[in-house]
């Protein structure tokens, strides 16, 4: 209407004029010029009125009908499509829309666009499509680049269709009743009945509280399914269930937790069987009381895990564990053993006590870890036995070991880790070797593709623990002399701070035959010893340590210092009284990397927390090494995580 302003106007000023004329008139009492010249204005008031009303309900008829512009084919097209289109003016006023939208009942003309979509001014930005609401229906509309013409597509249906399909994707998942086989055995049918009772009513109730189909498929698994849209009121929900399980297990007195997989946007069935497996292994593997949720091909994602799992002691797992090691290795070709970067005891304790078992198989063993970077103390241990170490075993380096290799007949034996990115071997993982693994840490999502035997075992103190288990079930008789006693032992004394913590009867039944073996204590007490210095400059680091929130300590360290220096600070301000969680965070003087060592008294998964920070460990000991974060940075990252904990 703009266009017509100026005329607009004019009239009003003639208006104006003949009302003065008319007043003037009526004053000179000349009647009869006065009634035929109100007639006349008044008459020309209304023509000049109905006009404008006229033009602001039709718009301006420069655009007709849709068909004299694109022809009847594409009117007719357009229709079928359900596709409407609407022009515009300079000041985004509606001019003009299809027959389409008329049907719809939009009727915008000489409108402001907005008055349809408020987000529609999206669109004159850099925005091409835009989706609104308009009187219960859902419309897309897109801006023609270079145009004052806008294509409006009625999607309601399309909508409503991918929210149900959003919402109503199948997530299929498994319940474990973890340590549940141990009171099954029991004697004692009152307390089964009430174990069964107090457990099993919950969980029932829970499923029906959420509307999840659930299916007991044997004593301690249940089948579940659910959508997406109940799986996440459950995340709202926090898992709850888990919690409310270990509650009333501490009122029983006993150690049953749960352990919950569920999978999601998994079209594949027999990847979805795999898929639930493996996940309920790397979820028992890591302790239990937990959830992790597997949605296609997104990272697992692991909810809960407050618990540290007790050890169940099965003897016949570890024969028949044992018995499928030597099988495997027996059908096998050359035997490769594999450690961590960053060399422990536990880890190279682990490996000689492996080598040993190979060669009494009869078979050709190296172990990879020559020119591997190794704890300080550890060192001084090899360099002690050295004569001993080269005859009885044999190093090679990782280029060696591919040399050799013959990955479709010799075997890499994993100890004391399971993620390939820290192995020792990591491009002999890589290649898709025949692997077994033999670890107390908990299982990380990342796992080597070629796996024939996996013995995890998070309840145990240390690989050496579990390794003198296997040895001593083996029926072949395999020679531990002093050294690989003493080492093996020392591996146990180190993981669980001298008997101190994530200790069971297992650890010192184990401690026990290594003795037994040979084990040197004088000698483990000897390696153990620090100097003056250290424990100056430890005492001195211990000092800058700070409580967070009460029940945290954390301390940045100003210098490099060893790994082993890390470890050592974190055990001392876990002393503390009040202290449940120990952080120690500097620079690995060897690499220059930034490290975190971290200890918990057992109230507190310190795994857990290293883990989203892209590290790893056990429950109550775990550590982390990166290049890409400074010493402030994995500090400020460590708070926000434990601001998460509480």
């Amino acid at each position: 209407m703009n266009q017509f302003k100026h005329w607009i106007i004019s009239f009003l000023l003639l208006q104006v004029v003949a009302f003065a004329m008319i007043v003037y008139l009526a004053y000179a009492q000349a009647w009869v010029v006065f009634a035929i010249f109100l007639t006349m204005t008044l008459l020309t008031d209304v023509i000049f009125f109905g006009f404008l009303i006229s033009i602001r309900r039709k718009g301006i008829q420069r655009d007709l009908d849709i068909s004299r512009v694109l022809g009847k084919d594409a009117k007719d097209a357009l229709e079928f499509g359900e596709i409407g289109i609407i022009t515009y003016d300079d000041e985004y006023i509606c001019t003009w829309t299809s027959d389409y939208l008329q049907k719809q009942g939009i009727d915008l003309v000489n409108q402001k666009l907005t008055t349809f979509l408020p987000n529609i001014r999206e669109l004159f930005g850099d925005v091409d499509t835009i989706t609104g609401t308009y009187k219960d229906q859902i419309f897309e509309v897109t801006h023609k680049e270079g145009s004052q013409v806008l294509f409006v597509r009625d999607i309601t249906k399309v909508s409503k269709l991918e929210s149900k399909i959003k919402h109503g994707s199948t997530v299929v998942g498994l319940l474990c009743l973890d340590n549940y086989d141990e009171y099954q055995s029991m004697d004692d049918e009152e307390v089964i009945n009430e174990i069964n009772n107090e457990i099993r009513m919950p969980i029932i109730a829970w499923a029906k509280e959420f509307g999840i189909f659930i299916r007991r498929m044997r004593s301690d698994r249940y089948l579940l399914v659910l959508d997406d849209e109940i799986l996440t009121k459950i995340r709202k929900n926090d898992f709850q269930i888990l919690q409310q399980i270990k509650d009333i297990s501490a009122k029983l007195d006993i150690a049953i937790t749960l352990s919950i997989v569920l999978v999601e946007n998994m079209p594949d069935f027999l990847e979805l069987d795999r898929t639930l497996n493996d996940a309920l292994e790397i979820i028992q593997s890591r302790g239990g009381d937990q959830a992790v949720i597997k949605n296609g091909i997104l990272p697992y994602e692991f909810i809960g895990g407050n618990t540290e799992k007790s050890s169940n002691g099965s003897k016949v797992r570890v024969r028949i564990v044992g018995s499928s090691i030597q099988d495997s290795v027996r059908n096998g070709g050359k035997v490769f053993v594999l450690g961590h970067v960053n060399t422990d005891y536990d880890a190279m304790g682990a490996a000689i006590a492996v080598s040993s078992w190979a060669k009494a198989l009869k078979k050709e063993v190296s172990i990879v870890l020559k020119n591997v970077p190794r704890d300080a103390q550890l060192q001084q241990t090899m360099d002690y036995y050295n004569e001993k170490m080269t005859t009885r075993h044999h190093f090679i380096t990782e280029d060696e070991a591919i040399e050799r290799l013959d990955p479709k007949k010799d075997i890499l034996i994993m100890v004391d880790h399971s993620n390939p990115q820290i192995s020792s071997g990591k491009r002999l993982v890589e290649m898709g070797v025949q692997t077994i693994i033999i670890d107390h840490h908990r299982r990380a999502p990342a796992f080597p593709d070629n796996v024939l035997t996996s013995y995890i075992e998070s309840q145990a103190s240390s690989t050496c623990e579990l390794l003198t288990e296997l040895l001593q079930t083996s029926p072949v008789v395999v020679p531990i002399y002093e050294m690989e006693a003493t080492i093996m032992y020392l591996g146990i004394l180190v993981d669980t701070g001298r008997f101190k913590q994530h200790t069971s009867e297992r650890t010192f039944l184990a401690a026990g035959i290594l003795r037994s073996w040979g084990a040197n204590p004088q000698v483990a007490e000897q390696a153990l010893k620090e100097s003056y210095s250290d424990f100056k400059k430890r005492s001195a680091l211990i000092e800058t340590a700070q409580i967070y929130r009460d029940k945290y300590m954390i301390d940045v360290l100003p210098v490099s210092v060893s790994r082993t220096m890390l470890s050592q600070i974190s055990d001392s301000l876990l002393k503390f009284k009040g202290c449940q969680a120990a952080f120690t965070i500097g620079v690995n003087e060897n690499n220059g990397a930034t490290a975190i060592s971290a200890r918990s008294d057992g109230t507190v998964n310190v795994q857990k927390i290293m883990e989203k920070m892209n590290g790893g460990g056990h429950f109550s000991a775990a550590a982390l090494e990166r290049d890409d974060i400074s010493c402030n940075q994995a500090e400020r990252i460590l708070k926000d995580l434990l601001d998460q904990e509480g």
